[in-house]
């Protein structure tokens, strides 16, 4: 009796496996991941997507990359990237931003900000990449990037940071980009 209640349950299982698993089951008639899969109709022809480069700062004049910056800032440009670079700890970037993806829920990455850059400053209306990243600096609720709060940054590196201090972090985030160059048009 005991066998037999354990049959029936266990074959009541797998029936009920059998119908939960098929009720899951994909769809034939809807598009797939993977173009060989796609169920076309007659006359159609499957068009994969194609990835939209990304903008890259190494296909920009000097005059592009700097366009917009103010006067006394843009006559002391390029400054020192390695100065620049140093001056990002005793002002605290590096406590929120960082080179790789590992701490994005506080800021913004600085993984090859500057092509970034490039890319926002198109989508802000900014003149060049180092106008964008000088406004985001001195102004930084300007610009909220997606998924961030306003007010986070502090808002006080106008009055901190000199001229030539602000060219030097601006030529140290210029300098973080990608390695290869996408011409993009």
């Amino acid at each position: 009796m005991v066998c037999r209640k354990s049959f029936k349950s266990t074959l009541l299982a797998a029936i009920l496996a059998i119908v939960l698993l098929s009720a899951c089951a994909p769809d034939p008639s809807m598009q797939l991941i993977s173009p060989s899969m796609v169920v076309l109709g007659e006359g159609e022809v499957f068009v994969p997507p194609t990835p939209t480069p990304r903008p890259r700062i190494a296909v920009l004049t000097d005059e592009e990359i700097y366009a917009g910056l103010p006067e006394t800032l843009s006559s002391l440009m390029p400054g020192d990237a390695d100065v620049g670079e140093a001056l990002t700890v005793p002002h605290g970037c590096t406590g929120c931003h960082q080179l790789d993806n590992s701490l994005v829920e506080i800021a913004p990455t600085w993984l090859e900000v500057a092509d970034t850059a490039v890319g926002r400053a198109r989508q802000t209306g900014e003149a060049g990449p180092a106008q964008y990243l000088y406004t985001s600096i001195t102004n930084p609720d300007s610009f909220v990037v997606s998924g961030y709060n306003s007010g986070e940054m502090p808002q006080t590196f106008s009055d901190d940071m000199d001229a030539q201090d602000l060219a030097h972090l601006l030529t140290y985030l210029l300098s973080l980009r990608a390695e290869v160059a996408v011409e993009v048009e």
